[in-house]
Order: structure tokens, then C-alpha cells, then sequence
């Protein structure tokens, strides 16, 4: 008995498109959405949290009430002038110190000016302080603030500056800065391993 000839839905359709996806392309294109999110998000933050301090003006409101290193007449009188410090405390609790300057009055204003701007997010704290050989005497301590702060007998006033350099370094050192730089370092591995895997096959 003759074979029947099979009947047309039994033929493969020479025009049928291959539907399925290869799981490693899936991941590469989540990757590569990571990848891009990931971009985007560190420089939509790093430009929010790019104004760094980058000047210090500290006026003394009563030349009388500064602190002095003896209260004797006609004595050595520029030499008893306070030598003023400036500290910087950021919120890992590391204080930058900007300096001193030595026997001097700050009626007329002292300026301190940073070589390397601080995110103003990162600031804790600016502390006036008399320096001294073992243990400065803590004067003031003022928040940052960018309107002029008055506290005890000093004036603080504050000027900033944006900078890139200073969005990306707060950046990476807030949590989310940290899991966003992770993340696409995962997602570049998985594509380079995702790569070697197609040449490989």
C-alpha cells in the first residue's frame, strides 16, 4: 500500500520565524538598562550635590571680647592677638583644618579660602578655634548656612562653587551612590560574560 503523501499542516512552514529568546540576550538588554540608569542617576545626583564650600569670612563683632594671650599694658601687645584656626568637620567626624593665622585680630575680617572645595552636604560643622602647641581652645561652632551666621562675638559668612569633581565624590559616598556604582559593575561583567559565551558557542 502506497505511503499517503503527509498532508500540508505536517510539512514544516519554511517561513516560520524562530520566536524563542536566548536568556543570555534577555540579560544583556537588562543589562544594558541598568547600565544606562545607572548613568543617568549618578549624574542627576552628583549635579544636585555638586556646591562645594569654597571660601570662609570670619569677622570678630567686638575687638574686646576676642580672646587674648595676656591682659598686661604696653607688652608684647601684637604678639597677645589670638591666633585664629579654622576647622572644617565633615560627617565621617574628620575635621579639616584650614590654617591658622597667628596673632591677629579679626575685627577687619579673616578670609580662609579651601584648596579643594567640601560638598556642603558633607558638612557637619565649621568650628573657630584659638590654636595653641597641645590643645586649641574651641571659640565657636556654627552649622553652614548660606546666609552670614552670627554666633557669640564672630560673623560667618560663606561662599561656594560648583564643581563636578565634588557631585562625584558625594556621590559615591552616599548608599545609593555605592549600590548604583555595584549594580553596574554586575551588569558590565554579565555582558562581558555574555559576550565570551557567544563567541565560545
Amino acid at each position: 500500500m502506497a505511503d499517503e503523501p503527509e498532508s500540508d499542516s505536517q510539512q514544516p512552514d519554511p517561513h516560520a520565524v524562530k520566536t524563542s529568546i536566548s536568556p543570555w540576550k534577555i540579560i544583556s538588554w537588562v543589562c544594558c538598562l541598568v547600565i544606562i540608569g545607572s548613568v543617568l542617576s549618578c549624574v542627576i545626583i552628583a549635579a544636585m550635590q555638586s556646591e562645594g564650600l569654597k571660601e570662609v569670612k570670619v569677622t570678630a563683632l567686638n575687638a574686646a571680647a576676642e580672646p587674648r594671650d595676656h591682659d598686661i599694658p604696653l607688652i608684647k601687645q601684637k604678639e597677645a592677638l589670638p591666633d585664629y584656626e579654622l576647622l572644617i568637620i565633615t560627617q565621617e567626624r574628620i575635621g579639616y583644618k584650614l590654617g591658622a593665622k597667628p596673632n591677629t585680630s579679626a575685627v577687619e575680617g579673616l578670609v580662609w579660602t579651601l584648596k579643594k572645595p567640601i560638598g556642603i552636604h558633607n558638612i557637619v560643622g565649621i568650628r573657630l578655634q584659638d590654636q595653641d602647641k597641645l590643645i586649641s581652645d574651641a571659640l565657636v561652632e556654627v552649622p553652614f548656612s548660606r546666609d552670614p551666621v552670627v554666633a557669640d562675638n564672630y560673623r560667618f559668612e560663606f561662599q561656594t562653587v560648583y564643581s563636578a569633581q565634588v557631585g562625584l565624590e558625594s556621590f559615591f559616598q552616599t548608599p545609593i551612590g555605592l549600590a548604583i556604582a555595584f549594580a553596574f559593575v554586575i551588569a558590565v561583567l554579565l555582558i562581558l560574560v555574555n559576550y565570551f559565551n557567544l563567541d565560545f558557542n
